[in-house]
């Protein structure tokens, strides 16, 4: 049987999550329906050990080489020609059902890449870092799925980015080189994403965001419309409830952009989140 698509995995120190992840993926999943390609990129723990240990059918690849965009690309030269490719970030949940959502989305219509539906965990997460999930979440362009950390591309898609280069916002270059109306929001697809535990950590990945999308930003690639601050304020308007969550939504983006302001080495840095790759109180 040939797969039905590829789900790419680039993993970097992900020794803690790689398990969970690729369980909850495989869930349910008969054998050879997916072809599933870990790429551990410049590791110093177990995180390929890891990975065979959680999905002995997966292809796991070991390289000394640092950095997502190299990892991809590696692992795409191990992609079934001529299928879809499903991008997944290490440290997110999603089922294999959703997965396949995504992928019947891209074979049923003109769509070259799809996109599912985000569901933030933030119960490990401080008050501050959850008022902040909740106005992020007012952002506009949640209804139309988020394209981040787990899509789909068809072979089309695929072609369109695929050498990537060397960036820090992988995510951000591939959804930018698509017009809202060439991705498919599937709700079906839902995915966790697990916010920070402590302001600082938000802070660190935020400024590593915002880096990254001012750089593709630099490569002539601009932001969809409609995701400004502007649109965002708009939606909280008739929502008085959510105004506290805005405005430390906003003190939080302010002090990141001085931050970068303020930044003296222009040298790329993958600044990520560690609080979630440590147990919590009540897990340890």
């Amino acid at each position: 049987m040939t797969p039905l698509a590829t789900v790419l995995i680039p993993a970097w120190n992900e020794g803690t999550v790689i398990g969970r992840t690729l369980t909850g993926l495989q869930a349910g999943l008969a054998r050879g329906r997916l072809r599933i390609v870990v790429i551990a990129n410049a590791c110093t723990d177990d995180t390929a050990a890891a990975a065979r240990r959680a999905a002995p059918d997966a292809v796991v690849l070991e390289t000394p080489v640092a950095g997502k965009c190299h990892a991809m690309n590696l692992g795409l030269s191990h992609a079934v020609p001529g299928r879809p490719v499903v991008c997944l970030d290490a440290d997110l949940e999603v089922t294999a059902a959703g997965v396949l959502a995504l992928v019947s989305a891209l074979a049923d219509g003109p769509a070259l890449a799809a996109c599912g539906r985000m569901n933030v965990d933030a119960s490990a997460a401080s008050a501050p870092v959850r008022a902040w999930v909740r106005g992020w979440r007012m952002n506009p362009y949640f209804a139309r799925g988020k394209f981040g950390g787990l899509f789909a591309l068809s072979p089309a898609g695929v072609d369109r980015v695929f050498p990537l280069p060397a960036l820090t916002a992988d995510d951000e270059f591939i959804r930018r080189a698509f017009a809202p109306s060439e991705v498919a929001f599937v709700p079906a697809c839902g995915f966790v994403a697990h916010a920070p535990r402590s302001l600082r950590a938000l802070v660190q990945t935020r400024r590593r965001s915002l880096r990254g999308a001012r750089a593709v930003t630099a490569l002539g690639r601009a932001a969809p419309a409609g995701e400004r601050p502007r649109a965002m304020l708009r939606a909280a308007l008739f929502r008085p409830a959510r105004w506290p969550d805005v405005v430390v939504f906003a003190g939080v983006m302010i002090w990141v952009r001085l931050l970068l302001a303020t930044e003296r080495n222009a040298a790329p840095r993958w600044e990520r989140d560690l609080t979630n790759r440590i147990p919590a109180p009540s897990e340890s």
